[in-house]
């Protein structure tokens, strides 16, 4: 059985990332949960596809960035270089 052209809709909506399709899915989404027929699985699968178009309506996250140390020289777990030509 081939996929509801409502489902298939959303997907496009969600792929193709179209401000009008994905508003129209957000509300389709909203309006099947409100169904007083629906099944506790339909509620459900409703509510994650409409994390998802929220998901791709927000757009990616931007990654914080945070400053990094500058690292002073001759610091580390050792006293410093090793001379490979000095005698102990």
């Amino acid at each position: 059985m081939p996929p509801f052209s409502e489902v298939t809709r959303i997907e496009a909506a969600i792929k193709n990332k179209s401000s009008k399709e994905l508003e129209w899915s957000l509300w389709y989404c909203r309006m099947r949960q409100t169904v007083p027929s629906a099944r506790p699985a339909d509620l459900k699968y409703w509510r994650g596809i409409e994390a998802l178009v929220k998901e791709t309506m927000a757009g990616p996250v931007e990654a914080k960035v945070y400053p990094a140390k500058k690292k002073k020289a001759g610091r580390g777990l050792g006293l410093g270089p090793v001379d490979a030509g000095k005698d102990s």
